[in-house]
């Protein structure tokens, strides 16, 4: 996979975290516990930190 490519495929999964952070912020007062939802909103949130900054890298 060339560098470009690797880039885009980071660029598309960093959206699809985002997608997936908002959605979980969207859902607290829900019926799934607190902290659950907190780690899940934290693990979203850095994992398009980390793919954003891999994207940048390339």
């Amino acid at each position: 996979m060339n560098k470009q490519n690797e880039a885009s495929l980071l660029e598309r999964l960093a959206d699809t975290f985002e997608t997936k952070l908002r959605e979980s912020e969207r859902s607290i007062g829900t019926d799934i516990p607190g902290p659950y939802r907190e780690g899940q909103i934290d693990a979203f949130g850095w994992a398009a930190t980390y793919c954003r900054l891999l994207a940048e890298r390339e």
